[in-house]
């Protein structure tokens, strides 16, 4: 190839423009494109990744705190239990009323009125209330009242009224006592999980033991 020759330079130089032009295009063509494409996968990747590493570390809490929130949960049944302990089952309010009856009668005081009322529902408990009327001395009254207060079961003591006798006929300081008296039981959509199962296996292992 001759350099010096004028139609030599001009296909040179014809070359060199033509790659220029080439390498212009490429780079202001496909490279921003790729460049682009792979700057918008990695956003995405690391969208995910952090999505990722998030949920990862919600999945660590849980675990580290599943035993604090059993621990939390037993400490809750148990007071639960402890309080659904105190208000009968529907089947026991008849023997808490005959408890009732008897506290009355060891007191000293003499029944004038014991009405049981219709059962009143509720979404937690059922109320049994139970009009009371009864006549004794002061003593015997206040005994009888706190008797009722002091059951192993809870009786409500509401709408209390004291009359004293001021007739010849009564002994002195007698007073007529009435009152409402309402005993609890559970609904059967909030009782412990687990209680009429226990209660059937502690009848079924008494009644063994008592056949053995």
């Amino acid at each position: 190839m001759d350099l010096q020759n004028p139609r030599t330079q001009k296909y040179v130089i014809v070359g060199i423009l033509s790659a220029a032009a080439l390498y212009v295009f490429f780079f202001s063509t496909f490279v921003p494109f790729g460049h682009r494409a792979y700057v918008d996968e990695r956003q995405v990747l690391e969208a995910d990744f952090q999505k990722l590493s998030a949920d990862l570390s919600k999945a660590r809490q849980t675990l580290s705190n599943r035993a604090e929130v059993e621990r939390q949960y037993e400490v809750l049944n148990r007071r639960w239990e402890v309080a659904a302990n105190l208000l009968p089952e529907e089947r026991e309010v008849a023997d808490l009323l005959r408890q009732v009856t008897l506290a009355g009668q060891q007191s000293g005081v003499e029944f004038l009125l014991f009405r049981p009322k219709p059962q009143i529902p509720g979404e937690v408990y059922v109320e049994a209330p139970v009009e009371v009327k009864v006549v004794g001395g002061y003593h015997e009254v206040g005994t009888f009242l706190s008797e009722v207060a002091n059951l192993d079961r809870i009786v409500n003591v509401d709408n209390l009224r004291l009359d004293s006798h001021d007739d010849d006929d009564a002994p002195s300081e007698t007073v007529t006592a009435s009152f409402t008296a309402t005993a609890y039981t559970l609904t059967d959509e909030v009782k412990p999980a687990g209680g009429e199962d226990e209660s059937a296996d502690a009848k079924t292992k008494g009644g063994q033991s008592n056949a053995g």
